[in-house]
């Protein structure tokens, strides 16, 4: 040992003198497989000393030429390498196929060392003197022969999705974000049944105990499409986080034409923005077929939120900001303006808001008449009649101003002129209302059908004077909590808006049976009618059932004077009651059972506790 210590090239003497003992090993079918081992640890041993060794002189060089399963390949020309390839791939012509694929299966690494070539020689060799003989159960080869359970060669490894490369990766990906980067930048289609196929195929030759089928894998993108629009838009967010896939599918387009988001601690300004960019991936246009947009108490909301979605959704017909009080009218402004599709708005609590306009043309000078040009009727030449016809307007029929307590009339005015084809109108708890406000609701917006101002305690008869010029298309008002209000008012409502169908006068405590006696003769088709704390009597609720059988909804809720004989009249000719309230009444158990008797359907709302 200290010889061969002393000389290293000792070994490789010997290493080429036992080269045609090892080809005749590897060429016979005797199955010697003991002395093949020993070979082949010599051989290792040798490779590694050759790749390592500072020896470069003639005669080994030579042996390593000479030696089928020599050393190093580094020293080695390119034709000898070819002659040994030849060889090697006529021994072991059955299995060629196989090894390749197995070789393939390598980090790239490992194949890019200069003796690769070689070492894939030498083990495709020795592959196929294995599968010739089998090894002796009784003798101990070594740590470095032994394989595992799962080798390559077992049908379920080669056909695994071990097989397709995998092994080569050293990191694994453990975040979306990691694995969604690159989408980012490029268009997102859903063409991913060639990619879903070859996973299936690759899946079916797998025994079922390694991988657990996946059903939602066979549906079509189609289907799953289908599946997820019947979902909330943060449930979407999540879906998008369970596999590449789904990230792709939850954020089609089609999925995201309504938009909920709904917190108070929401960033609503990023979520827009973010949304925005995701969905912008799969369009070729800068404009997102959004449509509806509901963002319910989110505080953190302001006007460059409001500014991203007028520019990127310009087709949005919905929109929704409750209790946003962060808001503006500059924001809402700029936000109407780019959408001109815009039918309904809701911005009740956002304390900001007081007024919504529109960015309006250049007005032209006076001296300017292009009546041919521009096509005006005769009558409108007027430079005055022009303005107005030049100037912009909104589609906006729904609007709910609830607690939009910085309205005044100026403001109002500018609404009504800006939307003259409203049709919903709320504006509850807005107390700076005055007859003078709806004085320009009923000159600018003739087709209201629906008009609530509840809790505008500045709202008096002549509001109702003014009101009454709608005539038969107002069919829905509330004037709760109005204290100012009185018969007169009413009188006037029920005689030229005769075809209401509902009527709210709780509070109103001027209120009395000669209103609800002009009521129920001029309106009968009267479907819901709350009197709560008026000044009505059992004599109001006879004429009132008499001429309104259709009566669905009623309250005399704190009304003192109404007993059980005018709850009996209303029972017995409004069959088809549906709610009741008569809390704070003095109603006994008899009016109760009458009532129950005759309006089976009947809901009602009671403070006895005797009449359970």
């Amino acid at each position: 040992m200290a010889a061969a210590r002393r000389s290293p090239f000792l070994m490789e003497s010997s290493f080429c003198a036992s080269n045609a003992k090892t080809r005749a090993i590897f060429h016979s079918d005797t199955g010697q497989d003991h002395v093949l081992w020993t070979q082949l640890q010599e051989i290792a041993d040798n490779a590694c000393g050759q790749s390592t060794g500072e020896s470069t002189s003639s005669s080994s060089s030579a042996a390593e030429s000479d030696s089928l399963g020599g050393g190093s390949i580094r020293n080695s020309s390119p034709e000898s390498i070819f002659a040994k390839s030849t060889t090697i791939n006529h021994t072991s012509s059955s299995h060629t196929s196989f090894e390749d694929d197995k070789f393939g299966r390598l980090s790239p690494m490992v194949l890019s060392q200069p003796s690769s070539h070689k070492l894939k020689q030498q083990l495709m060799i020795s592959a196929g003197k294995l599968r010739k003989g089998a090894s002796p159960p009784n003798l101990d080869h070594g740590y470095h022969t032994l394989t595992p359970t799962s080798s390559l060669d077992s049908p379920a490894a080669r056909n695994s999705p071990d097989s397709l490369g995998v092994r080569a990766t050293k990191t694994q990906i453990s975040d979306l974000h990691i694995l969604t980067h690159n989408a980012k930048h490029s268009p997102v289609s859903r063409n991913y049944k060639t990619a879903v196929n070859t996973n299936l195929n690759s899946r079916s030759s797998t025994p079922r105990s390694r991988v657990r089928e996946n059903h939602f894998d066979r549906l079509s993108d189609d289907l799953v499409v289908k599946i997820l629009s019947y979902l909330t838009s943060n449930e979407l967010v999540m879906c998008s986080r369970i596999s590449r896939r789904f990230y792709f599918v939850a954020w089609e387009p089609q999925l995201w034409s309504s938009i909920w988001l709904v917190g108070e601690s929401l960033d609503a300004d990023l979520a827009l923005k973010t949304i925005i960019r995701l969905l912008s991936r799969n369009t070729s246009s800068q404009q997102l077929p959004v449509d509806t947009l509901v963002l319910g108490g989110c505080q953190h909301l302001t006007d460059r939120g409001l500014a991203i979605v007028a520019r990127r959704c310009p087709q949005l017909r919905h929109l929704e900001v409750q209790n946003c009080s962060n808001l503006t009218n500059g924001g809402l402004m700029d936000l109407v303006t780019k959408c001109t599709l815009l039918e309904h708005l809701d911005v009740s609590g956002c304390h900001m808001v007081s007024t919504i306009a529109v960015h309006q043309p250049p007005q032209l000078p006076n001296t300017l008449v292009p009546s041919r040009s521009m096509q005006i009727p005769h009558q409108y030449h007027h430079p005055l009649h022009q303005q107005h016809l030049l100037r912009r307007s909104l589609n906006l029929q729904y609007l709910d101003l609830t607690d939009c307590t910085s309205m005044e009339d100026s403001g109002l005015k500018m609404i009504v002129e800006t939307c003259p084809q409203l049709l919903y109108l709320f504006l509850r708890r807005c107390q700076n209302i005055t007859d003078v406000g709806v004085k320009y609701i009923s000159s600018y917006c003739p087709s209201l059908r629906e008009l609530s101002i509840s809790d505008c305690s500045h709202i008096t008869d002549f509001g109702l004077y003014e009101l009454a010029k709608l005539g038969p298309n107002l069919r829905y008002l509330s004037v709760a909590k109005c204290d100012q209000i009185s018969d007169s008012g009413v009188k006037q409502i029920a005689k030229l808006c005769y075809k209401l169908r509902y009527l709210n006068v709780r509070g109103c405590e001027a209120v009395s049976d000669e209103a609800v006696e002009t009521l129920a003769r001029s309106c009968s088709r009267l479907r819901s009618l709350d009197l709560g704390k008026c000044d009505v009597t059992d004599v109001g609720l006879k004429v009132l059932s008499e001429n309104c059988p259709n009566l669905k909804k009623l309250s005399v809720k704190s009304c003192e004077m109404v007993s059980d004989q005018g709850i009996q009249l209303i029972a017995y000719y409004c069959r088809g009651l549906q709610q009741l309230n008569v809390q704070d009444c003095p109603i006994s158990s008899k009016g109760y059972k009458t009532v129950k008797k005759f309006c089976r359907r009947c809901i009602i709302e009671h403070s006895n506790p005797g009449f359970f």
